[in-house]
């Protein structure tokens, strides 16, 4: 299973190889006259079985550049990091041993602070561990009958 602080952390891996210097924040954002990024994530699951879940994730990355003596900001800068923001999650992003697709992302300039937003969405099983030590049995035979006749004596 694919836990948030493995998303959290591998988001953070990407942005620190491309901007080493810039703080990435999940929470609590310190006053910065600095540019930094800001990273929201919007976790949804559907449940199929005791095991199986499809998980969706909405990752919204602002990016806070520094403004200037008149309060705004470089947009050519702005420009330059959601055209790496492209390189760093699409078309595949990884999160420790797991490659995730990024079908589509979204960019939005708002307030001078660039939104970069995309799903990570995934199909998801929980371990034995994270469900209990639960064991199941799987199903050794399969029957089918149609019209009367079990479709495994007749060999298919």
């Amino acid at each position: 299973m694919i836990m948030l602080r493995s998303i959290k952390k591998a988001i953070t891996i990407a942005l620190k190889t491309k901007y080493p210097t810039y703080k990435v924040y999940f929470d609590n954002v310190e006053k910065s006259d600095t540019p930094y990024f800001y990273v929201e994530m919007r976790p949804t699951a559907k449940t199929w079985d005791t095991v199986i879940s499809d998980r969706s994730v909405q990752i919204d990355i602002q990016f806070i550049p520094p403004l200037d003596t008149y309060g705004r900001a470089d947009r050519s800068l702005l420009y330059d990091v959601a055209d790496s923001m492209e390189e760093l999650f699409r078309p595949v992003f990884q999160i420790e041993d797991r490659c995730i697709t990024v079908l589509e992302a979204e960019i939005t300039f708002f307030d001078e602070i660039l939104h970069y937003i995309f799903n990570l969405d995934f199909a998801d099983a929980f371990t034995k561990e994270e469900i209990g030590g639960i064991q199941y049995e799987l199903m050794q035979q399969f029957g089918f009958e149609l019209n009367g006749k079990d479709l495994k004596e007749e060999g298919m």
